[in-house]
């Protein structure tokens, strides 16, 4: 009995205790969260270690001594009220400049590192997170780089390895990566993540506790007056505890590119006496019951400490639109020795159906509904049927001279030999590509009523391939990354490759009124989901020149499903997969404007890099829009939810690519050309993939365009003035949001009506679309069509229009 009123002593004790420490985080927090008192040191770690403390976490101050740019020494600052540290030649001291309760829970941190007497040299700060009882299936998050801590097994090689052997016919194959930056697979081996936060989509590190339920987030500054901060994230030997860290300046030991590494060239700090940087910091802990609920946490965190950047006026969407198409009538459109066709790229020789544009830049040509268009769209697509589809129903993805197949990924010569009946290779992608795209263009041609020059081939094609879809599924509860498309069998397994398959199947389905199909694509979007973004926090594998990496591509190709099947069933159980989908899009979509070196192509035009989307962990770098689509899924996602967070994101994209486009006296692609160049200037709606801000191609690469223009990025600029309202008007509850880059707002006139006012602040005519409805009618999902519909109103540059609102 003495014991245990000795334990219930102890627990009373622990209890006491506990109160007494919430109470002091309490007062402190209240005096974080008014400004009112300072903070000294002690209470700083304690009110950011204590927010932790769900996480199991610590913070810490630190000064890393290098021995070139590897790490030799880290020298923890002591504690106490002070913040004081003395190493052999210098003494240390930090400062609490700021710290403040952000009022969601978050705490907004400012530190000021000073050398107070003496000198440092081949240092850094940091400022440290460590947490204990860490787990290797703990998710880590770096946006655009890092996915589930890139912990999946490797192929080395460079930029697009071969695939081994063991990839090939294998249902078990295990998510496989390119030669990123990554945390180790094995235990005891090293495991270390270095970046700078040029190699980010946002300036952050992130993660999720299953064994927790918690997320936590640290947002950061670019850059400090030592330059660009490092993001670290290292394991200890068993796995037992991580840090993640914060350096200024950023130094890594090596650099990675695209599925490789090389030396790096980053140089620590040499500090003087009385020498001091600040750096600032968002630091947030958060209940999540999975990661879904981490994402969707994410996606509203991620401009918390940079905050929402400004609308840019450099020209309506009308004006990258028409002056794209041009240069798409002029350099795209060829009268070959084959055929007379829209092809994707720079080469007339070389077809290639999907993914950059084949069959697609097709599309937005068809909506001029003109016979001169619709002959030339017509020829394209009787050209891709005609000799590009093996007798499974899969199409190749890649034609030479109009006559010789070629593969996409040649098998090894073991598997040659062990497999003869196997004829060729091609990607699922671009089969999903062909499906979803011609289906909406059959659709397109009935809504400009021209549905009497559809050929029954077309119909034909779209069947059988939908058909393969189908009997690929059946057989393997897969879909695969590359398939043959003579027999139709899956080369290579385990991949979204196939992500927008199911929206492609959901089109189908409706078209030929197949519901089979529409059960195919609830099943392939439905398994994608779980197995991908909901288990791994990821999709991947969707680009044609990566291995299975996590890319932007399969993600937001998946969204477009999730609203395709909203659209087709009306179930709002896709919306939510969407929101978590879009979600995760924002991860691979820069949130702020990178600060370009003077003299780079970007900054001779001042570019504004925020809403570019990064490609994938092994490409690392952004473009000016998503491959290869409007992302207009983001605005009905908008519409049919209400939160307004999903129409920045996509006016974040279309602004991005906006930026990019060349136009009358606004240089991009050929601004690093001689001025005295003729050509300098004169590429109109040409634009390119490249937003490179990190050093991953080589540091002179950092802003650099070249000159020239991709057939994809074109097209997503022509699809987003189709696709997207200019202006969209929730009439009934005076709702506003506008996508376009005018000024817009409602007003009543004398009357008492209501009344559009648009200005166009830009030097180019606008020719804005508006689309108007009720909150009633926007309940129900939006058709593809609907564009169509929508009316527009044309506005001089510099001058200022009102409509009446019926």
């Amino acid at each position: 009995m003495e014991s245990v009123h000795h334990h219930r002593q102890g627990n009373r004790q622990a209890i006491a205790d506990k109160i007494i420490q919430g109470q002091r985080l309490l007062t402190l927090l209240t005096i974080l969260l008014f400004c009112s008192l300072p903070v000294s040191a002690q209470q700083g770690v304690e009110a950011v270690s204590q927010a932790l403390s769900g996480l199991k976490g610590s913070l810490s101050f630190e000064v890393w001594k290098y021995d070139g740019n590897k790490v030799k020494e880290k020298l923890a600052f002591a504690g106490g009220k002070d913040g004081l540290l003395k190493t052999a030649t210098a003494n240390w001291k930090y400062r609490i400049a700021s710290l403040r309760n952000t009022g969601d829970g978050a705490l907004q941190l400012e530190i000021d590192f000073s050398v107070e007497k003496g000198e440092e040299k081949n240092a850094a700060v940091a400022i440290s997170f460590g947490f204990a009882d860490w787990s290797v299936d703990n998710y880590v998050l770096i946006p655009g780089a890092v996915y589930n801590g890139n912990r999946f097994p490797v192929i080395k090689g460079g930029y697009m390895p071969p695939y081994p052997p063991e990839m090939y016919f294998n249902s078990a194959l295990p998510l496989t990566f390119s030669d990123n930056p990554r945390l180790a697979l094995k235990h005891n081996e090293p495991s270390k993540i270095e970046l700078l936060t040029w190699s980010t989509a946002t300036p952050a590190m992130s993660f999720y506790s299953k064994q927790q339920q918690r997320g936590f987030v640290v947002l950061t500054e670019p850059n400090t007056k030592s330059g660009t901060t490092g993001l670290i994230i290292e394991e200890n030997a068993d796995r037992s505890r991580a840090t993640f860290s914060l350096t200024a300046p950023g130094i890594r030991e090596y650099v990675a590119g695209f599925g490789d590494f090389s030396k790096s060239q980053d140089k620590p700090q040499d500090w003087k006496s009385g020498e001091t940087i600040r750096m600032r910091c968002y630091i947030y802990s958060f209940p999540a019951k999975s990661i879904p609920a981490f994402l969707e946490t994410w996606m509203d965190k991620r401009k918390a400490l940079l905050g929402e950047m400004p609308q840019y006026y450099v020209a309506p969407m009308n004006a990258v639109s028409d002056y794209t198409r041009q240069q798409v009538e002029k350099n795209r459109f060829h009268n070959s020795s084959f055929a007379s066709i829209y092809f994707p790229e720079n080469s007339f020789t070389r077809f290639q159906l999907g993914w950059i544009g084949g069959m697609m830049n097709t599309y937005p040509m068809l909506s001029l509904n003109d016979s001169l268009h619709i002959t030339r769209v017509s020829n394209t697509i009787d050209f891709v049927i005609n000799h590009m589809q093996g007798k499974s129903g899969y199409f190749y993805g890649i034609i030479d001279d109009g006559k010789t197949l070629a593969g996409e990924r040649e098998l090894p010569p073991s598997l040659k030999v062990a497999h003869p009946h196997i004829v060729s290779s091609a990607m699922v992608r671009k089969n999903a590509d062909a499906l979803f795209w011609l289906c909406k263009q059959l659709m397109l041609f009935k809504a400009l009523n021209q549905a009497n020059k559809i050929d029954p081939a077309w119909e034909t094609a779209a069947r059988n391939l939908s058909a393969a879809f189908a009997r690929t599924w059946k057989q393997h509860g897969d879909l695969g990354q590359y398939v043959d498309p003579e027999s139709g069998e899956v080369l290579v397994f385990n991949s979204t490759a196939a992500s927008v398959a199911p929206a492609g199947l959901a089109l189908a389905a409706q078209y030929f009124h197949e519901p089979s199909w529409l059960d195919c694509a609830k099943a392939v979007a439905e398994s994608y989901y779980h197995r991908f973004t909901a288990t791994l926090g990821l999709t991947g594998g969707n680009c044609g020149d990566i291995s299975q990496d996590a890319d932007s591509e399969s993600t937001f190709g998946l969204l477009e499903s999730f609203m395709a099947l909203y659209w087709a069933t009306g179930d709002a159980q896709w919306l939510s997969k969407a929101k978590v989908q879009a979600a995760l899009g924002s991860t691979w979509t820069l949130s702020y404007n990178y600060e370009f070196p003077q003299g780079s192509d970007l900054a001779s035009f001042n570019a504004h890099s925020a809403g570019g989307v990064w490609a994938s962990t092994q490409n690392k770098h952004a473009a000016p829009g998503i491959c290869t689509s409007s992302g207009d899924y983001l605005f009905k996602l908008f519409r049919a939810t209400g939160e307004t967070k999903y129409a920045q994101l996509l006016r974040d994209i279309i602004n991005g690519h906006t930026e990019q486009v060349e136009l009358p006296g606004r240089p991009t692609v050929s601004a690093g050309l001689n001025p005295h160049d003729s050509t300098r200037g004169t590429k109109w709606g040409s634009s390119m993939e490249r937003i490179q801000t990190s050093d991953a191609e080589g540091y002179g690469v950092i802003g650099k365009l070249y000159n020239g223009s991709n057939g994809w990025t074109e097209l997503n600029g022509m699809l987003m003035a189709m696709e997207v309202p200019g202006i969209y008007i929730q009439t009934d509850q005076d709702k506003i949001f506008v996508f376009d880059q005018v000024i817009a707002g409602i007003k009543k006139n004398k009357q008492g009506a209501r009344v559009l006012t648009i200005k166009n602040p830009t030097p180019y005519t606008a020719e804005i679309s508006y689309f108007t409805e009720t909150a009633a009618q926007a309940k129900k999902p939006l058709g593809y069509m609907e564009f169509l519909k929508w009316r527009k109103v044309k506005v001089v540059a510099g001058k200022t229009v009102d409509v009446k609102l019926n």
